[in-house]
């Protein structure tokens, strides 16, 4: 195998351990039942900050801060305000349509990630990323197909298309600057995010808007904040070095099949039958594009090495 290969499987290694992170989400909100959207994204985005920020600490030592430095000052904004922005108007989209609604529309964010990656990084995704991109869209409909409505409210529509282009904008900015740590990028985007959804917690009636959570939640969140998105997003970052954006978003869509298999395992609350179907074509999907792309570059080292080998 070469070494190209093992970084790109190595890679695509990394995003499927952080998707399985990611879909931890599930669990932590079912054991905080009181809290709403915006107090676990507060509190949530300032303790994956801190523990980003240790991350950092625990790798660069005294020259963490300079690594904020190192990012493009467009780049480390840019990046952060997908993060913050992402999370904030998924929260407001789902108060406006179904949580159905708002999942079948953030599985469009490969399609997005497909038609800006040859401006952005690059890349020009072949015809598996395509035909993969739409089969995760495809799965991702008939899991959510039962809890889709009639969209009443434009503007809850119109947040819901924002949440996966903000994502996929998030995952062409850390595939371009691939050669840069973009944690501390994230780590900012917690923060804005600990305080965009701390205010815009005071519309929803809270005394203290989205700030105001009990110390158990606090800690609970703490964990929720270590295990559901700082160490996923440090393997996201690593897999982006090596997978192109496309496929990153196509791994990322195993969240859908992987969410529901947790409850089903701790409290024998089983999915339903569309639940199984739709995840067996999203991994179907994910497979098209992660083996797909694997052949498509075998094949394209060896048309180049039979080019160099060819006689004069």
């Amino acid at each position: 195998m070469g070494t190209s290969e093992q970084s790109y499987g190595t890679g695509v290694f990394f995003v499927f351990l952080a998707t399985i992170g990611w879909s931890l989400s599930g669990v932590f909100v079912r054991i905080m039942p009181g809290l709403d959207g915006w107090q676990l994204n507060c509190w949530r985005g300032y303790w994956m900050a801190v523990a980003l920020m240790v991350y950092l600490v625990a790798v660069y030592g005294r020259g963490a801060y300079r690594k904020f430095l190192d990012i493009p000052r467009v780049a480390l904004i840019a990046s952060a305000l997908f993060f913050a922005l992402g999370s904030t108007l998924y929260v407001s989209s789902l108060t406006m349509v179904s949580t159905a609604t708002v999942s079948v529309i953030g599985a469009t964010s490969p399609l997005f990630a497909a038609l800006l990656s040859p401006w952005v990084t690059g890349e020009k995704p072949g015809f598996e990323a395509w035909i993969a991109a739409g089969l995760a869209l495809l799965g991702v409909g008939v899991i959510a197909w039962d809890g889709l409505e009639a969209g009443r409210s434009t503007l809850g529509l119109i947040l819901s298309i924002c949440v996966p282009m903000a994502f996929a904008g998030q995952t062409l900015a850390l595939r371009k600057y691939r050669n840069v740590d973009m944690v501390p990028a994230i780590c900012l985007g917690g923060i804005m995010s600990f305080f965009i959804a701390g205010i815009l917690g005071f519309t929803a009636g809270h005394a203290g808007g989205g700030f105001d959570v009990g110390l158990r939640e606090v800690l609970l969140l703490a964990a929720m904040a270590t295990l559901q998105l700082a160490i996923p997003l440090v393997l996201y970052i690593k897999g982006a070095h090596s997978v192109p954006a496309v496929t990153l978003t196509l791994i990322a869509m195993l969240d859908a099949v992987i969410n529901p298999m947790w409850p089903w395992i701790f409290v024998g609350e089983k999915p339903g039958e569309a639940a199984f179907l739709g995840g067996a074509i999203i991994v179907g999907a994910v497979l098209i594009s992660v083996f797909g792309r694997k052949l498509y570059n075998s094949r394209t080292a060896a048309a180049e090495l039979n080019a160099i080998e060819k006689p004069a």
